[in-house]
Protein backbone atom coordinates (compact mmCIF):
# COMPACT_ATOMS: atom_id res chain seq x y z
CA UNK A 1 0.00 0.00 0.00
CA UNK A 2 1.23 3.32 -1.24
CA UNK A 3 1.05 6.71 0.87
CA UNK A 4 -1.66 7.94 -1.56
CA UNK A 5 -3.83 4.86 -0.74
CA UNK A 6 -3.44 5.75 3.23
CA UNK A 7 -4.29 9.19 2.34
CA UNK A 8 -7.63 7.96 0.54
CA UNK A 9 -8.25 5.72 3.55
CA UNK A 10 -8.07 8.34 6.07
CA UNK A 11 -10.37 10.39 3.78
CA UNK A 12 -13.01 7.81 3.42
CA UNK A 13 -12.94 6.35 6.89
CA UNK A 14 -13.06 10.52 8.56
CA UNK A 15 -15.77 11.22 6.69
CA UNK A 16 -17.85 8.12 7.06
CA UNK A 17 -17.11 8.56 10.77
CA UNK A 18 -18.34 12.37 11.05
CA UNK A 19 -21.64 11.12 8.36
CA UNK A 20 -20.80 12.54 5.62
CA UNK A 21 -21.71 11.58 2.11
CA UNK A 22 -19.11 11.41 -0.36
CA UNK A 23 -21.98 14.36 -2.14
CA UNK A 24 -21.98 16.41 0.93
CA UNK A 25 -18.13 15.93 1.53
CA UNK A 26 -17.45 17.74 -2.14
CA UNK A 27 -20.20 20.69 -1.77
CA UNK A 28 -18.63 21.59 1.44
CA UNK A 29 -15.20 21.57 -0.34
CA UNK A 30 -16.39 23.34 -3.58
CA UNK A 31 -15.59 20.40 -5.96
CA UNK A 32 -17.22 17.18 -7.89
CA UNK A 33 -17.98 14.04 -6.00
CA UNK A 34 -16.26 11.76 -8.18
CA UNK A 35 -13.23 14.00 -6.94
CA UNK A 36 -13.85 12.73 -3.90
CA UNK A 37 -14.47 9.25 -5.32
CA UNK A 38 -10.89 9.30 -6.67
CA UNK A 39 -9.09 10.65 -3.76
CA UNK A 40 -10.51 7.79 -2.04
CA UNK A 41 -9.81 5.15 -3.97
CA UNK A 42 -6.23 6.61 -4.67
CA UNK A 43 -6.85 7.83 -8.63
CA UNK A 44 -5.86 10.93 -7.90
CA UNK A 45 -3.15 12.85 -6.13
CA UNK A 46 -4.76 15.55 -4.52
CA UNK A 47 -3.15 19.16 -3.96
CA UNK A 48 -2.42 20.12 -0.66
CA UNK A 49 -4.94 23.14 -0.89
CA UNK A 50 -7.61 20.43 -1.34
CA UNK A 51 -6.36 18.48 1.25
CA UNK A 52 -6.54 21.43 3.44
CA UNK A 53 -10.46 22.40 2.37
CA UNK A 54 -11.13 18.60 3.54
CA UNK A 55 -9.43 18.42 6.87
CA UNK A 56 -10.95 21.65 7.49
CA UNK A 57 -14.86 20.51 6.76
CA UNK A 58 -13.59 17.13 8.44
CA UNK A 59 -12.25 18.68 11.80
CA UNK A 60 -9.02 17.21 11.66
CA UNK A 61 -5.41 19.18 11.07
CA UNK A 62 -3.85 18.20 7.64
CA UNK A 63 -1.06 16.51 9.20
CA UNK A 64 -3.76 13.97 10.05
CA UNK A 65 -4.68 13.10 6.85
CA UNK A 66 -0.68 13.17 5.73
CA UNK A 67 0.82 10.88 8.11
CA UNK A 68 1.70 7.77 7.25
CA UNK A 69 3.53 4.83 8.58
CA UNK A 70 3.99 3.44 5.21
CA UNK A 71 7.75 5.11 5.26
CA UNK A 72 10.94 2.67 6.68
CA UNK A 73 13.21 5.87 7.77
CA UNK A 74 13.71 8.89 7.62
CA UNK A 75 15.56 8.91 4.73
CA UNK A 76 12.38 7.67 2.26
CA UNK A 77 10.21 9.83 4.18
CA UNK A 78 12.68 12.88 3.04
CA UNK A 79 12.76 11.25 -0.35
CA UNK A 80 8.76 11.26 -0.53
CA UNK A 81 8.56 14.37 0.36
CA UNK A 82 11.60 15.88 -2.08
CA UNK A 83 10.02 14.05 -4.86
CA UNK A 84 6.41 15.28 -4.07
CA UNK A 85 7.56 18.77 -3.97
CA UNK A 86 9.32 18.88 -7.01
CA UNK A 87 6.12 18.38 -9.11
CA UNK A 88 4.27 20.57 -6.73
CA UNK A 89 3.34 24.00 -7.90
CA UNK A 90 4.69 27.40 -6.32
CA UNK A 91 1.26 27.31 -4.25
CA UNK A 92 1.63 24.15 -2.86
CA UNK A 93 5.24 24.33 -1.86
CA UNK A 94 4.25 27.14 0.27
CA UNK A 95 0.71 25.36 1.85
CA UNK A 96 3.50 22.68 2.60
CA UNK A 97 6.32 24.89 4.09
CA UNK A 98 3.26 26.73 6.35
CA UNK A 99 1.51 22.70 7.60
CA UNK A 100 5.03 22.06 8.46
CA UNK A 101 5.83 25.09 10.48
CA UNK A 102 2.62 25.11 11.87
CA UNK A 103 2.94 21.49 13.09
CA UNK A 104 6.67 22.00 14.76
CA UNK A 105 5.14 25.72 16.59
Amino acid sequence: MNNLDLIGRKVKEIRKKRKISQEKLAEMVSMNHRSIIRIENAQTIPTLETLNKISEVLGVKLIDLLETEAFESKEKIIESINEYLKGASEKDVRMFYKAVCQFFV
